[in-house]
């Protein structure tokens, strides 16, 4: 019986200790991301899925074009553009940059010389 009582108050306190773990900052903040893969990659077109977006801002040389998918909630189509080729830097702004992760899938590449690219080999990076 105190074997039983004791095993009780283990589990007992280890549900009080993991209700006061602090999963981390929460609050809105900025990500930055960027599509990698190709030395000459001059835009890609990104399908974004990602609950509080505020929105999306280039960073470098990279321009950003983006527009919510209509009647898909927290969904967007973003284009980058970069005069010079590359790696395509940017940034998300985010209501509360802990909330989730991402879902981003690349849709279209195109090189700095405007021919059509795989997108298998290219990557989103990002960091928190």
């Amino acid at each position: 019986m105190r074997r039983v009582k004791l095993r009780l108050a283990f589990a007992a306190g280890l549900i009080i200790a993991s209700g006061a773990c602090d999963l981390g900052p929460s609050g809105s903040g900025t990500a930055s991301g960027r599509v990698t893969g190709d030395a000459n990659l001059g835009a890609v077109v990104l399908d974004v899925t990602w609950p509080g977006v505020t929105g999306f801002v280039g960073q470098g040389s990279t321009q950003v074009y983006s527009a919510p998918v209509a009647g898909v909630a927290d969904r967007y189509r973003v284009i980058l553009v970069s005069p010079t080729g590359g790696d395509l830097p940017f940034a998300v702004e985010i209501a509360d940059a802990y909330l989730r992760s991402p879902t981003i899938t690349v849709v279209e590449a195109v090189g700095a010389d405007d021919r059509a690219r795989s997108v298998s080999g290219l990557r989103v990076v990002f960091e928190r």
